[in-house]
């Protein structure tokens, strides 16, 4: 650092000599009226240039300094680091600097604190399983007469905390980037009439069912494998937590002027509180007080939509309804434009799949 100071100062103090010089050599030779040069004013144009070179390397230099120290500190672990108090009187390049440090040490102390807040919920989640999986081998060997039923047990645990690995390394994926490709060509009203048939299948043995209202939209580019997970793991939470015996509805739209399409998941359930909208969609949390400790769900379903759609340049936001239910709302840009692709085979503009008659 100190290096890069000495040299723009001599740099600085040079090169203002020079222009004195040559201007004073030029009004000499073209003017009567330029003095002849003194020791004293030699001394004076001297220590001016001096000062001047000084103050203007000290001035670029602290800023410098301090963003050093900055990226010091980062680089030692300490994310709390700042440079807007120490910027906030600039407003040059140096200071746009300092705000995209700020940017940068922000977004890492943030993946860094939710990679150790996922970290911690994963070996606590895990911890219930395993002590079920040891609890059963241990009544299996008091109880051989029983070894059918606790066999039963271990093997349930075991698909449980495989689906729990195959979740994480999706999330793992997904935040990654890696591996994910975008190139499909993916028609959403298909994709929704599919998922919503398969999910209103399901619904219907708890006395419910899922209805789904869609336009027509334009081709959409991404992973069709990725959307379907994605939308289903909204309509799924709908159909668990939207109240037994009562309907789910799934509504799709276009808005050409902000081109993009929108999926409406609507559920008749108790709601979520409202300072807790955002956290539905973060891991391991779960606002359904019945829902027993051994259930199969480990409350990632709505994290990894979240992160599909993110990924897909889109976005995903929970509110409540005025009449009651929750309403996840899903949006997704047209990366295609032009074709318009019509409804589903069998479908019409009203209803694509109706169930509620079934």
């Amino acid at each position: 650092m100190g290096r890069l100071v000495w040299k723009f100062f001599a740099f600085n103090w040079i090169a203002q000599l020079a222009a004195i010089s040559i201007g004073f050599f030029w009004l000499r030779a073209h003017t009567e009226l330029a003095p002849a040069p003194t020791l004293p004013g030699l001394f004076a144009v001297l220590a001016t240039s001096f000062l001047s070179a000084a103050v203007l390397s000290w001035y670029f230099a602290k800023p410098i300094r301090s963003l050093q120290a900055g990226f010091t500190a980062a680089a030692a672990g300490d994310l709390s680091v700042r440079m807007k108090p120490v910027l906030a009187h600039r407003h040059d390049e140096l200071a746009d600097l300092g705000r995209h440090f700020d940017k940068m040490t922000a977004r890492l102390r943030e993946v860094l604190e939710g990679h150790q807040r996922l970290l911690h919920d994963v070996s606590h989640e895990m911890r219930s399983p395993l002590a079920r999986l040891h609890a059963a081998i241990g009544l299996a060997r008091q109880q051989p007469d029983r070894l059918d039923a606790h066999l039963g047990r271990i093997e349930l645990e075991a698909v449980r905390m495989d689906a729990l690995v195959e979740e994480l390394l999706t999330l793992a994926r997904l935040q990654s980037g890696v591996g994910i490709a975008l190139e499909e060509e993916v028609c959403l009203p298909e994709l929704l009439a599919a998922l919503v048939e398969d999910c209103d299948f399901e619904a219907r043995a708890k006395g419910g069912g899922v209805q789904l209202f869609s336009e027509p939209a334009p081709v959409i580019r991404g992973n069709s494998e990725l959307l379907h997970r994605a939308i289903e793991n909204v309509v799924r939470n709908a159909v668990k937590h939207g109240g037994a015996g009562r309907s789910v509805v799934v509504r799709s739209s276009c808005d050409q002027s902000r081109r993009n399409v929108r999926v409406l998941v609507l559920d008749s359930g108790p709601g979520v509180p409202e300072a807790q909208l955002e956290a539905i969609f973060e891991p391991f949390v779960n606002f359904d007080a019945s829902e027993s400790a051994s259930s199969s769900g480990h409350g990632l379903g709505l994290t990894i939509a979240r992160r599909i759609i993110a990924t897909h340049g889109g976005s995903v936001k929970a509110s409540n309804r005025p009449e009651g239910g929750l309403m996840v709302a899903i949006e997704l840009p047209v990366l295609v434009s032009g074709t318009r692709l019509g409804m589903a085979d069998g479908a019409s503009s009203r209803s694509l799949y109706n169930s509620a008659g079934a």
